[in-house]
């Protein structure tokens, strides 16, 4: 009869305990994949890379960019050169991309970075008096909502850095915005879109 009694007890805790091995489980498995990495968008896309050359405009337009505009760099500090162009991503409409050409990887980093967060993502600078540098200040945006009671929203979400260049990547979040630049960048590796 006691032993009937323990076994009771132990068959009313088995869900309780089937519900706590359940929980680890989870943690265990969300705690696996839930790590950060500099690409949240699930591509291969570094956002930061060295390359083993340097980069000219010449190797992005070989990719099939075509130029729109060339920007005086006067005020983009240690910037060689910079443009602003579209290319058409397979299966999409054509996109824009601001590529900034630096004289190395590091001076890109140091150099660039700051302007590339200055004119991209959520917070970014949207007219010449708040902008760090107002050259072509006005393609960094588009207006949503029609009308000139649209609102301001910037195009470029996020930005990359390969090598000796930074590329200021349209789209909607930061995550669209690279997963967007992502053949471009892989174009200009040589891998192939």
């Amino acid at each position: 009869m006691r032993w009937c009694r323990v076994n009771n007890l132990n068959s009313s805790r088995l869900p309780l305990i089937f519900l706590i091995a359940l929980l680890a489980l989870l943690v265990a498995v969300v705690g696996c994949g839930g790590g950060s990495s500099d690409n949240a968008s699930g591509t291969d896309l570094v956002k930061v890379a060295d390359f083993e050359r340097l980069l000219t405009i010449e190797d992005v337009k070989n990719t099939g960019w075509k130029r729109g505009k060339t920007y005086d760099v006067e005020g983009l500090d240690s910037a060689e050169e910079a443009y602003v162009g579209f290319w058409t991503p397979p299966g999409l409409g054509s996109l824009n991309y601001e590529i900034r050409i630096y004289p190395s990887h590091q001076v890109a980093i140091e150099k660039g970075t700051s302007f590339a967060e200055d004119a991209s993502g959520e917070g970014a600078s949207l007219n010449a008096e708040d902008a760090m540098w107002d050259e072509g200040v006005r393609d960094r945006r588009i207006i949503v909502g029609g009308g000139s009671r649209g609102s301001q929203n910037p195009r470029y979400y996020d930005y990359v850095i390969l090598g000796n260049i930074v590329i200021l990547c349209e789209g909607r979040t930061s995550e669209h915005s690279l997963d967007q630049c992502a053949p471009f960048v892989a174009l200009l590796r040589g891998e192939g879109a």
